[in-house]
């Protein structure tokens, strides 16, 4: 108990802690507001934002499909592309959009429809701001904002629908018929568009659903994006007539994100990461007024014309637009302002260089607060003495500038004080990262020693008296480094990773005596074999292909016993055939999104898992009126998901009894084994059988032939493992309602049992995807179930889609824990020795910088490798329900125990050890 205790601690912090040290809270509370001018360029602000819009598709045949933009840019506008971070989704997108803040990638994971943070933005700025689109962005502003000063409407969530059939684009009609609307009111007209400093922003979801539901490059994209710009042109319109023609209103036209040619996006590639940036009207040049930035070269040839692209971050926005209408940038935004793009005198670009690096200052001056607060002034570091020297140097050449009016070197010494800034706010937001990082490594290490020591001890290992000259050294180190630090004003928790190290190394050496065995010549060797052998496991999770040739090797591994005996030739040659034939899926593409379904594969698997599970079916022991009920119920679930399949690939409506009978027919494949016997054989065959069902349904091409492939080799592993421990026994001898007495130590075999084990844990999480990254789920996976936009229902049968094989492996798990006799604890042991040694790999491989994609696979390896573990006991827990439970009696002659089969002498455990 002491040692699950500890092992939970251990891991919630160590699960945490890539968060404090990689990624803080952007967020700093009480920060003071900015200053606004009184004569910006522009009185208003229309900000236009296709959701999903890449700039792959807005720059996509010369701009033919959006005539208003294209002639915008060419008569009137500046281009860029804007660059998003991850993860590249619509809330953090926006957030960086409008608030210029880089939300915390973990944030992500807090839920769709809150804040996990109150931040600022520039809809908060103005005098008044209305907000029109889906309720999931629109609310994100109105929420936390100055009371009447963030007006919000959105449609209902129902509307949002991801079938086949929908009319993606109702979505923006939906947007702009209201804006008209507001536009053709006296009112608006009197009270609203008179005033300075306002801004109108439109969400258009449509091309987003689009390009989910039907990719970016098809025509019903292109319809979309039709619409998009015809009601562009339309707004426009009614917003100068509204004004006046007066010339005061700016307008901007980008995007949150992108999106994959397979309809995905939250990763890093380009096509996700690129999105175009239009802007025209007051307050912004003309491009061939422009001068392009040293090094950009990229230009866009257009009617013959080499237009400049203009390369910006996307939280560059908060302070252009705030340029632009005068007003202060927000409070936590990390932004640069695109000098290149404001067509404004020297003197207001100067005021509002000025006015981002002020804003980035009151950040600065907070980090810099906390660090001079410490008690020991003396332990700053050099780099942020710097930091301050040349913070300050700078501050009196601007304010020095300004007096002489020289404003474009103004301009110059605020850019180079944004960058010094933002390099120093970083810094502070990192300060402890290498005393983290040397610390949870110690931790872990020795937890690692720790656990071995637990895991491969003999159950009555001799019990030595521990060191009272190392304990105390322990202990006056604790409290060394506690006192230290709350001297310093370290945060707490940086003070609990520093005090956790020394704690848990002083008890190992308090206990050295005890842990000498596992430095010894044989023990060493061991070790060597079991980093090698998870260290190929960390590949493998890098790189799904490596999976390939670690399956031959374990398939080898395994059948050699049994190749040593004649007769055994036919099941070898299955378990080698199965194994070849499930590494092969390991080199296929994954299944991301529907171009990459396969409707034929698909109908295949339809055929061989129904031929497989009526064989299941007819070959149990179970009652005629249970198989006559299980055989109808396959047939007809086989028939109405090819009637789905049919209607769904001819883009025609799907009738909602046709989804009502997936939920029903996935429920009787859930309730399916508990209608069976607790025999290892017919309790297995019923859960593969059952839960190939939902899987199927959940599945675009080849991954019900996976998933069928996959479960045979599981079921020949078990009787391989089986004949090999066991000798003459069956498998129907066990039963997985009985008792048995585990042996306690552990051997070659189990370890080789628990690789085996998280091979075939790597194989169902890679084998027809990436569980690792963010950007894999596809609104096209839950097409049989739900139509609508439902994150959290879609998101559910994501998981368990992903689950099932899981759940699977772990019952076959459960099985050999009982066919070899194998203690629970012991085997959960083996399995947490990989896994955090696996984890700690990825511990060092979590990215803040560089590649987004990257930053993403990063926290999702390590997230995943920590939460393995957890999960697999979680799901153990719930095997023991799914497997022992029945509503099927056995039969009296049914059960039996291993001495019913063959004589003591060669049981795997002593007759007072026997199964109960």
């Amino acid at each position: 108990m002491k040692l699950l205790l500890l092992a939970v601690v251990i891991h919630v912090l160590f699960l945490l802690s890539i968060f404090y040290i990689h990624f803080q809270s952007p967020i700093l509370k009480g920060l003071p507001e900015g200053a606004e001018h009184d004569q910006p360029p522009a009185d208003r602000l229309v900000l236009f934002v296709g959701d999903g819009l890449r700039a792959e598709s807005f720059l996509k045949h010369n701009l033919n499909r959006t005539d208003f933009l294209r002639n915008t840019l060419l008569n009137r506008g500046v281009f860029g592309i804007s660059s998003t971070r991850v993860p590249t989704e619509s809330r953090p997108g926006h957030a960086a959009l409008l608030g210029g803040v880089y939300e915390d990638p973990s944030a992500v994971f807090r839920g769709w429809k809150e804040n996990p943070v109150e931040f600022d933005s520039v809809l908060n700025r103005t005098t008044v701001s209305y907000c029109w689109g889906s309720p999931d962005i629109v609310h994100m502003f109105s929420r936390g904002a100055t009371r009447g000063r963030v007006h919000v409407a959105a449609y209902d969530s129902n509307d949002e629908s991801f079938a086949q059939s929908a009319n993606t684009s109702l979505l923006d009609i939906w947007v702009f018929d209201r804006v008209r609307q507001f536009l053709g009111s006296e009112q608006t007209k009197r009270e609203i568009l008179s005033q300075k400093k306002v801004i109108l922003f439109l969400h258009l979801l449509g091309l987003d659903t689009a390009g989910h539901v039907h990719k970016p490059h098809s025509e019903l994209f292109t319809e979309n994006l039709v619409t998009v710009d015809r009601g562009i042109e339309s707004i426009v319109q009614l917003v100068e007539q509204a004004t006046e023609h007066d010339g005061r209103t700016a307008y901007i036209f980008t995007s949150d994100h992108g999106m994959t040619d397979h309809g995905s996006h939250g990763a890093g590639h380009p096509l996700e990461t690129d999105t175009p940036f239009l802007a025209w009207g007051a307050g912004f040049k003309h491009w061939k007024e422009t001068i392009p930035l040293p090094g950009n070269d990229h230009v866009l040839e257009l009617d013959k014309q080499s237009i400049p692209v203009h390369h910006i971050n996307q939280a560059d926005a908060a302070p252009l637009m705030s340029a632009v209408l005068g007003i202060s940038v927000p409070k936590n935004s990390l932004g640069r302002l695109p000098r290149a793009l404001l067509n404004v005198s020297e003197e207001y670009a100067a005021w509002a260089m000025r006015n981002n690096a002020e804003q980035l200052l009151a950040q600065y001056y907070r980090w810099q607060r906390e660090s001079e607060g410490k008690m020991l002034q003396w332990l700053e570091s050099t780099k942020q003495t710097s930091f301050k020297v040349l913070i300050e140097a700078l501050q009196t050449e601007i304010a020095d500038a300004t007096q002489r009016k020289q404003y474009t070197e103004v301009q110059s010494l605020c850019k180079m004080l944004i960058d010094t800034t933002l390099g120093a706010i970083e810094y502070f937001q990192c300060y402890y990262k290498p005393h983290l990082l040397v610390a949870l490594t110690l931790t872990m290490l020795g937890w690692l020693l720790l656990l071995a020591k637990e895991t491969f001890s003999p159950a009555k290992n001799r019990v030595f008296a521990p060191s009272r000259p190392i304990a105390v050294t322990a202990v006056i180190g604790a409290l060394f480094v506690l006192i230290f630090n709350i001297a310093q004003g370290t945060p707490s928790v940086v003070i609990l990773y520093l005090v956790m190290p020394v704690t848990l190394w002083g008890y190992i050496g308090a206990h050295w005596r005890q842990y000498a065995p596992l430095l010894r010549g044989k023990a060493v060797m061991y070790a060597a074999g079991f980093i090698v052998a998870a260290e190929a496991l960390v590949l493998a999770f890098l790189n799904r292909r490596i999976l390939a040739p670690l399956l031959w090797i374990h398939c080898l591994i395994v059948i050699k016993p049994k190749l040593q005996h004649k007769g055994n030739g036919w099941v070898a040659l299955q378990w080698i055939g199965c194994n070849l034939l499930l590494s092969g899926f390991f080199l296929l593409p994954t299944v991301v999104g529907r171009d990459n379904s396969n409707v034929y594969l698909l109908c295949l698997s339809i055929i061989l898992w129904t031929i497989t599970n009526a064989a299941v079916v007819y070959g149990s022991k179970q009652s005629s009126i249970y198989k006559g009920t299980a055989l109808l119920v396959q047939a007809l679930q086989a028939l109405n998901l090819s009637y789905l399949i049919y209607l769904i690939e001819g883009s025609a409506t799907v009738p909602q009894w046709s989804r009502w009978l997936c939920w029903i027919f996935s429920a009787f494949g859930l309730l399916l084994p508990f209608c069976t016997g607790t025999s290892l054989p017919d309790r297995i065959l019923a859960l593969f059988s059952g839960l190939s069902g939902p899987y199927t349904m959940l599945s675009l091409s080849y991954e019900p032939l996976f998933l069928l492939c996959f479960c045979y080799t599981l079921y020949l592993w078990l009787g391989v493992e089986n004949s090999t421990r066991n000798k003459r026994i069956k498998l129907d001898g066990f039963f997985f309602s009985s008792s048995y007495r585990p042996e306690g130590s552990i051997d070659f075999d189990q370890t080789r049992r628990t690789f085996g084990f998280m091979l075939f844990l790597l194989a169902s999480f890679f084998g027809t995807g990436n569980l690792a990254t963010v950007s894999s789920f596809d609104p096209n996976w839950v097409r049989c179930f739900v139509a609508t936009f439902a994150p959290f229902t879609m998101m559910a049968l994501i998981v368990l889609k992903l689950l099932i094989p899981v759940l699977l492996l772990v019952c076959v798990l459960k099985a050999i824990g009982i066919v070899c006799s194998v203690q629970k604890t012991k085997m959960f042991s083996l399995t947490l020795l990989v896994c955090d040694w696996m984890c700690l790999n990825f511990f060092f491989l979590v990215q803040n910088k560089g590649s987004w994609m990257d930053i993403g696979s990063s926290i999702s390896h390590f997230v995943i490798l920590e939460c393995t573990t957890i999960v697999v006991m979680m799901l153990y827990e719930f095997v023991r329900l799914v497997t022992e439970v029945s509503l099927a009696s056995n039969r009296s002659g049914q059960r039996h125990s291993l001495e019913d089969f063959i004589p003591s002498q060669n049981l795997p455990f002593s007759n007072k050890e026997r199964i109960e």
